[in-house]
């Protein structure tokens, strides 16, 4: 090679050399630059969830121009929470038992949490021994050499002992374990190994390593399910419920759960941004708001908002579900009251109550015409404003708790004009264009320095609000964290006048409408 040509070989050399140093330089301020989430993760879940983060951080990178970066730590279920317990920080926690979760909410640890899989603890064998122990019994009954993870560190260790407590042996086989481990992974090698003749390890992690193993009905009963929960400390919520719903997803971190042979909880379809549709009757808008506002904020969601009567409401859903339920069909709805919720309520489920509101009669400060109760209003000459009974909730209470108290017609030659939506009940009358009204007691409280209000004693004097998620929703996970977020917002709607009934059951209010009366329409 001639001096021109060393000189050429060295100029491209040492450019070449530059570009690498550039580009380990730019790498190394990208990752210093990097969204980065923390997650505590059970050990035995490592596989899948190694795996989805390699392809959410391709996948984030790629859809947003920006990389983003998950640390990991594993150890047992148990072990992280003691130490979420004590340096409270970080983004995600996944537990290989709900309970550790449910324990972790209990605490203030976590807020929202997603489903993922479930695993059922079994007895694997060495190969020494495989053939040899066909249940619990045989492991008692044996000579071999036993291990099981640590109880109250191990999602596995938990389950173990509750098997064996359920059949009053836990004591007795206690006495014959030989080693605990702190990862149900390290009872798989060990088996794998010979290390030990047997161990109590979740059925994926026996298929994981290969590994004979057998059932007992014992531990069927313990089966446990593996969940993600958001933690409190995150200081980027939606960043961490998109990883989440990532992890959840058909098709995204699921596949991964699958080929490691876990049995999948089948999350919400995967959407980079979720936009939902939420129907909520009028009576409910000035608490869901706030409430709206915060939860798209933290979950990174657009929440498309219809505020109507509900007998509105229901027409509307009426002619979506037979048109094209997959196009405008709310993905949840907030009715007025469980009255209203039954016609429709073939296309929902997962339906419980969230608050109650009592009726009243509002009428000008004062009481200038002295009204006492439901048998005043049928005062010659008064103005009477109701709702409509087939365009919202409470004209259909109120037509319904005047035929159950026999004063409908008397009542109604009084009525001067019936109003489509609940909010409209007060106004009139502090404008004094009515004399008197049926409203809800949280509608008067804004206007109650020109009001007086009387109420009313009956049972059918109450409306009882019910959350309800639609059958053809596909994101019901979503709407599920929804009204567990509402959950969390009894002060809201306590200062606004409504009752709490959150997590009953519809049916616990459901009243027989008085004959005469007309059930609330569709159509």
């Amino acid at each position: 090679m001639n001096s021109k040509s060393i000189i050429v070989f060295s100029a491209v050399a040492l450019a070449l050399l530059v570009a690498a140093l550039t580009g380990l330089r730019r790498s190394a301020e990208t990752d210093k630059t990097a969204e980065t989430l923390t997650l505590y993760c059970a050990a035995g879940i490592k596989g899948p969830v190694e795996e989805t983060i390699a392809d959410y951080e391709r996948y984030y990178r790629r859809r947003h121009g920006r990389p983003i970066r998950i640390d990991v730590e594993y150890a047992g279920s148990g072990t992280l929470l003691s130490r979420l317990q004590v340096v409270r920080e970080g983004d995600l926690y996944l537990a290989g038992d709900a309970s550790f979760i449910h324990k972790a909410r209990e605490e203030g640890l976590v807020q929202e949490s997603l489903e993922l899989a479930r695993m059922t603890p079994v007895i694997a064998m060495s190969g020494r021994v495989a053939g040899e122990i066909n249940s619990l019994q045989d492991l008692l009954d044996g000579d071999y050499r036993i291990a099981i993870g640590v109880p109250d560190a191990t999602a596995v260790g938990d389950a173990t002992r509750a098997a064996l407590e359920q059949i009053g042996k836990w004591e007795e086989f206690e006495g014959k374990v030989a080693v605990t481990k702190p990862t149900v992974n390290d009872l798989g090698n060990d088996v794998k190994i010979g290390a030990a003749d047997a161990a109590i390890v979740f059925d994926v992690i026996a298929r994981q390593f290969g590994l004979d193993y057998v059932r007992d009905d014992a531990l069927d009963a313990e089966s446990v399910l593996v969940k993600i929960g958001v933690l409190d400390s995150s200081h980027q919520p939606a960043a961490a419920l998109h990883f989440a719903r990532f992890l959840s997803a058909p098709g995204k971190g699921q596949e991964h759960f699958k080929e490691h042979h876990f049995d999948v909880i089948e999350g919400d379809r995967w959407v980079d941004e979720p936009e939902v549709t939420f129907f909520s009757g009028a009576v409910n808008r000035r608490a869901m708001e706030p409430i709206l506002e915060e939860f798209q904020k933290r979950e990174g969601v657009r929440i498309n908002t219809v505020y109507q009567g509900c007998g509105s409401l229901n027409a509307q859903m009426s002619t979506i579900y037979e048109q094209n339920p997959d196009f405008g069909f709310p993905d949840a709805y907030f009715a007025c009251d469980v009255y209203y919720l039954d016609p429709v309520g073939d296309w929902f489920e997962e339906e419980a109550t969230v608050s109650s509101t009592r009726i009243v009669i509002v009428t000008q400060k004062g009481n200038p015409h002295d009204i006492q109760g439901l048998e005043d209003l049928k005062q010659p000459g008064l103005r009477i404003v109701v709702g409509h009974p087939t365009h919202c909730t409470i004209g259909g209470l109120t037509e319904r708790l005047f035929k159950a108290k026999g004063l409908y017609d008397d009542i109604m030659e009084n009525v001067v004009e019936q109003q489509p939506s609940s909010g409209m009940m007060v106004p009139p009358v502090a404008s004094g264009a009515a004399d008197a009204s049926l409203a809800y007691y949280n509608d008067t409280l804004p206007e109650r320095d020109r009001l007086h209000v009387v109420g009313i004693d009956s049972e059918y004097a109450r409306a009882v609000q019910p959350f309800g998620i639609a059958s053809t929703s596909s994101h019901k996970h979503l709407m599920l964290r929804l009204y567990r977020h509402i959950g969390r917002s009894q002060e809201i709607f306590e200062q606004l006048g409504f009752g709490w009934e959150i997590g009953r059951s519809p049916d616990d209010f459901e009243l027989v409408a008085p004959e005469g009366a007309r059930p609330p329409q569709t159509k």
